[in-house]
């Protein structure tokens, strides 16, 4: 058990999970850029001067590229030490799609969850300082509604940088701020099932 400074004790797992992966996002350029070029219908979760390739094209999908066969390994060793933390029966598990998300100035992701998915990897390939950060809603949001909260309720932002991987439940809704910089935000998603 975790005891914070002010006296508040944190008995259960966390649910958010923020670790840091080397990318060489030199050598994965050239794949992003091709799979970025050949979106024909955008995201309805992407606005401002964004960019999906949520694809049914494993051709497309990165959890499918020799380049990051390195990288998944890594991540199936920090997805066994979090199922453990969490005492999951099935400790197995695989990637069920994944894609890239690019903005630029003004791009954002809008609200949402990833229904029938167990965990989301959102890994931070391109993050320019500035360029916007991730934020999470509170899963307790409808029982705290007797509170008496001033000030955003709901969202609490997470800062986040280029090579920071953060893995989440699919059920906890999120959403990414608009980038304000004149450099692209690149975020690659692997959905875990």
């Amino acid at each position: 058990m975790e005891v914070t400074n002010n006296g508040g004790l944190h008995l259960f797992s966390p649910y958010i999970y923020k670790f840091t992966y080397e990318f060489d996002y030199e050598k994965l350029r050239p794949r992003i850029e091709e799979a970025i070029n050949i979106v024909e219908n955008n995201s309805s979760l992407e606005a401002g001067d964004a960019i999906s390739t949520v694809t049914n094209d494993e051709r497309f999908q990165p959890h499918t590229w020799n380049e990051l066969s390195h990288f998944q390994a890594w991540l199936g060793d920090r997805l066994t030490t979090i199922k453990e933390e969490h005492n999951f029966y099935e400790r197995q598990s695989s990637v069920i799609g994944s894609w890239f998300n690019r903005h630029f100035k003004t791009g954002y992701t809008l609200e949402h969850q990833h229904n029938f998915t167990t965990f989301v990897a959102s890994c931070y390939v391109k993050c320019p300082p500035n360029s916007g950060n991730i934020e999470f809603k509170d899963p307790l949001e409808y029982h705290k509604t007797t509170f008496p909260i001033v000030g955003e309720r709901n969202f609490k932002e997470l800062p986040v940088q280029t090579n920071d991987v953060l893995i989440f439940p699919g059920w906890l809704k999120h959403r990414v701020q608009p980038n304000t910089t004149e450099q692209e935000r690149i975020v690659m998603t692997f959905n875990i099932k």
